[in-house]
């Protein structure tokens, strides 16, 4: 600084250091992008963050705030996520495990509002949101919350009571249907939602709500009796329910969402009704008769399936997804129940059918009878002389699936689509019965297999008829089929000696 004579002051720059002028010069200089995975969240780098080229998913993670990170895309946008570890179902391996789960919290925008330093004063609120798969105290978690869980999650994968085979499609469909119907009360009918909700006073106790507002800790034996006395009824569909649920509480304890007991073991079902049924024999012989007969030619896939259900005892299902060769893939092979073993149509030796999974999950290969095969090779003809089902010659299926006028050749038939037909032929051979005011088919699948195990069981025995049904014991067999009655064993030994009675009267003579 100099004095001038004037008394004014001059200022004179401070010489300018090399460090000023490197800022200087860096200031000038673009700022480099940032690609690196973890960086501090603060506007000027969030700006400089670019997506990755080839990148699926491009996260980056903030240094400074654990949960916290930032999605950057192709378009440009950055969307900020609050992420945690909790614990999930893993389906491949059938138990929770840990897992991360990311939480969208909003894009960033700069000088909006929704800029870093908001996201991390927001991220903890998200963080709240996200929890446990598994809730993780007694105190929340409900039976219907539970069942939710065990539908989603409990059904994938292997069985919860045997880790070496999964749950069939069917069962599952059944399990799904019972749960979401009688607990869960989403699929019932007016009535029976009625009847569950109803409040109902049971050993001096009023229970005023349905089982699903229940939470897993407050479940007691007396309220599952209050859910078993609304239902004596139905005594057959309470024992599966009561089966199913069990089952619930069990998957639910090994998972760890539920810590107490479970209170099914403690309440006893209804005693199973054992229906032994079958069909008159001289209207097993003239429903056969009309299978094979002029009608075949009119309706031949459906007679088939009644001829085959009288001559083989499977099930339904079992009949419905038969093929006429074996699958060549995986996928194939678990769209069916079964086939028809190679060269089955040859008429100078025998021929069989296998099914893969059946009900037991034991392969089962089973003996076709003559008139069987002689019903299935005049179909195998019949496809190629008549237009009207010739469409069945692209499907794989021996029952392809044609319903509302419409054909399906690439599926196999089912219940839903035999019901019609099942109503007229019981018409027609008079086997409606009325129940509950209602007339109702007497002969289906189940009478059909009925029907064959009891007319095996006539002809050779129960030990005949068991194999002949796949089944794992004679004991099944006796209990649920008309077999040679139990008197039948009441005989005595023939003595070659005589007995004690009569030497005695000898001496007293």
């Amino acid at each position: 600084m100099t004095i001038n004579d004037d008394k004014t002051v001059a200022a004179v720059a401070a010489p300018v250091t090399s460090k000023e002028v490197k800022e200087k010069i860096q200031s000038r200089k673009p700022k480099q992008p940032i690609f690196i995975s973890r960086f501090s969240f603060t506007d000027a780098n969030m700006a400089r963050a670019t997506f990755k080229l080839g990148s699926k998913i491009d996260r980056r993670f903030d240094t400074k705030v654990s949960g916290l990170c930032v999605i950057l895309r192709a378009s440009g946008v950055k969307t900020f996520y609050a992420h945690k570890t909790v614990n999930m179902y893993n389906k491949k391996k059938n138990l929770w495990a840990p897992n991360v789960v990311y939480k969208k919290m909003f894009p960033w925008a700069n000088n909006t509002g929704f800029n870093c330093e908001a996201a991390r004063d927001k991220v903890s609120e998200y963080l709240d949101k996200i929890q446990d798969s598994r809730t993780t105290t007694d105190d929340d978690i409900t039976v219907g919350y539970t069942t939710k869980k065990f539908i989603k999650t409990g059904l994938d994968g292997w069985q919860f009571r045997d880790q070496s085979k999964k749950y069939k499609e069917a069962v599952k469909v059944n399990y799904v249907r019972l749960l979401k119907s009688y607990v869960l009360l989403e699929t019932c009918t007016p009535e029976l939602k009625k009847k569950l909700t109803a409040p109902i006073e049971y050993n001096s106790i009023v229970f005023n709500k349905p089982l699903k507002d229940y939470k897993m800790s407050e479940l007691t034996d007396h309220a599952i009796n209050a859910f078993k006395f609304k239902l004596q009824d139905t005594p057959q569909s309470y024992n599966s329910v009561h089966a199913l649920l069990s089952l619930v509480f069990s998957w639910a304890k090994f998972n760890k969402l539920f810590k107490g007991d479970n209170p099914f073991e403690f309440v006893k079902r209804f005693p199973k009704v054992k229906h032994k049924k079958k069909l008159p024999d001289n209207k097993r012989d003239e429903i056969l008769d009309y299978c094979s007969g002029k009608a075949f030619d009119y309706n031949p896939h459906f007679l088939l399936l009644v001829a085959m259900v009288l001559y083989t005892g499977f099930r339904g299902n079992e009949l419905f997804g038969l093929r006429w060769t074996e699958p060549t893939t995986d996928e194939e092979k678990n769209k069916c129940s079964g086939w028809l073993v190679k060269d089955w149509e040859k008429l100078d030796q025998k021929s069989y059918i296998h099914l893969h999974d059946p009900k037991n999950r034991e392969p089962f290969t089973a003996y076709m009878r003559q008139p069987l095969k002689e019903l299935l090779i005049r179909l195998r003809k019949k496809l190629y002389a008549d237009q009207k089902v010739s469409w069945a010659l692209d499907s794989v299926y021996i029952f392809p699936k044609t319903r509302f006028n419409g054909n399906f050749p690439g599926e196999h038939t089912d219940s839903n689509a035999v019901r019609h037909h099942l109503k007229k032929l019981n018409h027609d051979f008079g086997l409606m019965q009325e129940i509950n005011g209602k007339l109702r088919p007497f002969f289906t699948m189940k009478i059909g297999r009925k029907t064959f195990g009891s007319w095996v069981a006539a002809e050779r025995g129960t030990e005949f008829a068991s194999r002949s049904l796949n089944h794992k014991d004679t004991q099944v067999t006796r209990d649920h089929y008309i077999v040679p009655e139990d008197s039948d064993l009441e005989f005595e030994f023939e003595s070659k000696r005589q007995s004690n009675v009569v030497e005695l009267k000898k001496k007293l003579k």
